[in-house]
């Protein structure tokens, strides 16, 4: 296994500004820590995935953490990524598929290799630990905010974060509760339990499900794709919808100011 510490040499809350394009996201805010750590691990002890974790860079100017990572073979930097029937197929890299009387050619700049899960799949079975997925696990103090760039990693939020800027191409975000929160989807899921600030949301495809907004300004802007978000009766202020298409159901909401503006697609506000 390769981990590395990342030093946080700072008391209370911090602000941080992560990229990491595949693998797994893990952050617990805890209103008991006093200090934020973060650690970056992958299974393997070399190979690409352990090296992307050393070359991280990782920068800490006051409050602010800023911490990219570099893809890793069978990343999907500057991809392309089409969603069908609740499933997505990822394109990047130059060259392709082709399928030819039953038989798949992959030809590619990587050598045409294939991957699952982010493990190299080779002629005679799995090639072990060249390519692993790699995990960030963030413990934040109260109070702290996160902005998360990533295209295929899948986060998930515990505990309260004070704000939430969210750039994702796929994959799913997890939260239980945030108080801003602004988000760019191209495709994947975004589950969040509570926002109870303001909301800013542009969906090109995939889905936003809201369990309870309770803040005073909230955008919902969509080409495809489907949100779902239930206003509470502490929500205020104005609701703006802008679909070309897709659909968009919110609930409770009748004493907000609604402005809405729908090209084709489905809105139910109620």
């Amino acid at each position: 296994m390769t981990e590395r510490i990342i030093p946080v040499d700072v008391i209370g809350p911090i602000a941080l500004d992560l990229t990491m394009n595949t693998g797994s996201i893990r952050v617990v805010v805890d209103p008991a820590l006093k200090q934020a750590r973060m650690v970056l691990t992958t299974e393997a002890t070399s190979g690409p995935s352990a090296d992307a974790i050393r070359d991280a860079t990782v920068s800490l100017s006051g409050q602010n953490l800023r911490v990219r990572v570099p893809d890793v073979a069978g990343g999907t930097g500057g991809s392309t990524t089409i969603r069908m029937g609740g499933s997505t197929m990822t394109f990047s890299g130059g060259n392709g598929v082709q399928i030819v009387n039953g038989n798949v050619h992959i030809t590619g700049h990587g050598g045409g290799k294939v991957f699952i899960n982010g493990r190299e799949v080779t002629t005679t079975g799995p090639a072990g630990d060249t390519v692993t997925p790699i995990s960030a696990v963030v413990h934040l103090p109260a109070q702290s905010v996160a902005a998360i760039s990533t295209h295929s990693a899948n986060a998930v939020f515990t505990g309260t974060l004070a704000r939430l800027e969210y750039d994702g191409t796929s994959g799913t975000l997890t939260a239980e509760r945030v108080g801003d929160l602004e988000g760019t989807m191209t495709s994947g899921s975004v589950n969040v339990g509570e926002v109870s600030g303001p909301l800013d949301v542009n969906l090109t495809s995939g889905s936003v499900n809201v369990g309870a907004y309770s803040g005073h300004s909230a955008r919902l802007n969509l080409t495809s794709g489907s949100v779902r978000m239930a206003a509470t009766s502490q929500s205020s202020g104005r609701l703006t919808v802008n679909a070309t298409s897709g659909s968009v159901r919110v609930t409770g909401a009748a004493h907000l100011n609604v402005r809405r503006r729908v090209t084709s697609g489905h809105v139910q506000i109620s």
